[in-house]
């Protein structure tokens, strides 16, 4: 048996209930994205069987948010042939660079919004989505505003460099486009939309 039918043979079955979890994840996340900074919990990740070295988290938002009439590029050693393979049996999605992709997945510690689509002031929607496996949500503060925020919102760094904030910071001025960043660590979501603004709180 070739490596591929090896996969293919042992493929890890996505949610246990495909209809009722996709639509669970699907609900956290646009909770997430309405209420920037606030913690969701994708308890459907919990009956999940994630193909290495995706976790259950990213898992579950992949099976959620891709199908295939999207496209897909998993960063660095994310980019395992079992994850490929379980991405395409499940979803159809489409491979792509990261340049081009409508998802992109990557851990914290590779993360990076170098490159990716923005979209333009005309279709500001068609900017990329990254969705980022960290290992904490903690961390110094970030202080969040804006659509969905009453006041100011609080989070960590979930494990993504300074530097990755500055440049997602820099990135504000260029709104309507932008990247909308989903971190997911375990079974807890954050979502930080284009259209928040992010502050880093002195030290």
């Amino acid at each position: 048996m070739n490596a591929r039918a090896e996969l293919l043979a042992n493929m890890p079955r996505g949610f246990a209930d495909a209809t009722h979890d996709a639509q669970a994840v699907f609900r956290a996340v646009l909770d997430a994205l309405s209420r920037p900074g606030r913690l969701q919990t994708l308890a459907a990740s919990d009956g999940l069987q994630a193909p290495a070295p995706l976790s259950r988290g990213l898992t579950a938002l992949l099976l959620t948010l891709l199908d295939a009439e999207t496209s897909l590029h998993l960063d660095g050693p994310l980019a395992s042939d079992a994850a490929w393979l379980y991405a395409r049996f499940h979803t159809g999605v489409q491979p792509a660079a990261r340049e081009v992709a409508d998802f992109v997945a990557a851990r914290a510690a590779d993360a990076s919004l170098e490159g990716l689509r923005l979209g333009t002031d005309e279709a500001p929607q068609h900017g990329a989505t990254l969705i980022v496996d960290a290992p904490t949500l903690a961390g110094q503060s970030l202080v969040l505003s804006g659509p969905g925020i009453e006041h100011t919102q609080r989070i960590g760094l979930c494990g993504l460099s300074a530097e990755f904030w500055q440049q997602r910071i820099a990135q504000e001025k260029h709104f309507p486009r932008g990247v909308d960043l989903l971190i997911v660590c375990g079974s807890q979501l954050i979502a930080v939309p284009r259209s928040t603004h992010i502050e880093m709180e002195a030290h």
